[in-house]
C-alpha cells in the first residue's frame, strides 16, 4: 500500500493541475421511488415517485471527478442545442467547451430506481454527428490549450472521431503531457500511440478476440494490448475481481476490488479513468496511480447512480486499506 505521506504528497498537487476530458458528454437523469403494488393495466410494478435528479455522465462525468478532487477539468465535447443540453451544461463546475450543436441531440440515459433497484433505463439517444464547420472548430479550440494531461472518454456515441484523436495525439505530443483513453473496440485504431488505455474485461477480450479468464492470460493481455496498440501502458478494469494493469519494461500486477458493499456500478470506470490520470500527472508511478484509482472506484460503487469522490474521502479508503491489509 502507498504509504501516507506519499498519499498527501500526491494529492497536494491536484489543486494544479487541469486535465482536458474529450468525449461523448451524456445527461444522465435518475426517478427514484418506492413500488406498492402492481399495475391492473399491465402486470407491471408503480413507481411511486418521490424526486427526480439530474447527473453528469459519460465524459462529463469523468470531468467531474476531477473537478471534486480539487483539479480542473476542462471538458469538451457535443450536446443538442435542447433542454437536455442545457441541463448538461448547468452541471457542469467551471470551465467547459462543450458545443451546443442545432444538427444534434443529447444523449439521454433515464434511469427508474426504487428501493436502490433499477427498474428499468430509458435512452434518448441518436448518434453525435460532425460536419467540417464543427470539427475544424473543435480541432482549433485543442490545439490551443495548455493543460497536464488528456482523458478522451469514448462511449462509442459519435463524439469520438479519427481526426479529433490525431489533433488530440498532436496537442499532447507537442505539451509533452499524458494522453489516456476509456476506449471502444471499434475505435481502437484511433488510439494508437497514446499514453495508455483502461478497457473493462469484455472491451479487453474483444480487442484481443480473447477470453480472458484467468491471471496468466491477463498478463499476455496486457502486453498484447500494448502491442497491438502502440501504447506505453494497459489498466484492465475487471469489476469484482479488480483491476489488472502493467507498463512497458514493467511486470503486470493485479489488485483485488476493495469495496464493502456494491449497489451500482454505473460511472466507476470514469472514476478510474480520471483518478488514474490526475495522479500520473502529479508525478504517481504507475502502480500507485492504479492503487489510488481503485480505491476511489471502490467508494462509487457503494452508490446509486454515477458520483465523485473528495480528497478526503479518498484518502479515508486508503487509511483504511493499508489498516485492514495490516
Amino acid at each position: 500500500m502507498i504509504p501516507p505521506k506519499r498519499i498527501d504528497e500526491i494529492c497536494s498537487r491536484f489543486g494544479k493541475k487541469r486535465i482536458l476530458v474529450y468525449g461523448d458528454v451524456i445527461l444522465d437523469r435518475y426517478i427514484f421511488g418506492f413500488v406498492e403494488r402492481i399495475s391492473p393495466e399491465a402486470p407491471v410494478p408503480v413507481v411511486r415517485v418521490t424526486r427526480e435528479e439530474s447527473r453528469l455522465g459519460g465524459a462529463g462525468n469523468v470531468a467531474a471527478n476531477i473537478d471534486r478532487l480539487g483539479a480542473e477539468g476542462l471538458l469538451m465535447g457535443v450536446v443538442g442545442d435542447d433542454p437536455f443540453g442545457a441541463e448538461a451544461l448547468r452541471l457542469k463546475v467551471g470551465n467547459t467547451y462543450v458545443r451546443r450543436d442545432r444538427l444534434n441531440a443529447t444523449v439521454v440515459k433515464t434511469r427508474i430506481i426504487a428501493e436502490k433497484q433499477q427498474m428499468v433505463r430509458l435512452d434518448r439517444e441518436m448518434p453525435i454527428t460532425f460536419d467540417s464547420a464543427l470539427e475544424k472548430e473543435m480541432k482549433k479550440t485543442i490545439t490551443g490549450l495548455n493543460v497536464d494531461g488528456i482523458i478522451v472518454s469514448d462511449y462509442a456515441k459519435g463524439t469520438v472521431t479519427e481526426g479529433i484523436m490525431q489533433a488530440l495525439k498532436n496537442r499532447a505530443s507537442k505539451l509533452k503531457i499524458p494522453l489516456w483513453v476509456d476506449p471502444k473496440p471499434g475505435h481502437a485504431a484511433f488510439y494508437r500511440g497514446v499514453s495508455g488505455v483502461t478497457p473493462n474485461l469484455k472491451e479487453a477480450e474483444e480487442m484481443l478476440q480473447k477470453k480472458l479468464d484467468s491471471e496468466g492470460r491477463l498478463c499476455r493481455a496486457v502486453a498484447a494490448l500494448r502491442n497491438k496498440l502502440n501504447v506505453a501502458h494497459v489498466v484492465i478494469t475487471r469489476g469484482s475481481q479488480g483491476i489488472s494493469a502493467g507498463e512497458r519494461g514493467g511486470r503486470v500486477f493485479h489488485l483485488p476490488a476493495f469495496s464493502r458493499e456494491v449497489f451500482d456500478v454505473t460511472g466507476a470506470g470514469d472514476t478510474v479513468t480520471a483518478v488514474l490520470t490526475l495522479a500520473l500527472t502529479a508525478g504517481a508511478s504507475l502502480r500507485e496511480a492504479v492503487s489510488m484509482a481503485n480505491a476511489a472506484a471502490s467508494i462509487v460503487v457503494e452508490t446509486v447512480g454515477t458520483g465523485q469522490v473528495t480528497v478526503a474521502e479518498l484518502k479515508a479508503r486508503l487509511k483504511w486499506l493499508r489498516k485492514k491489509n495490516g
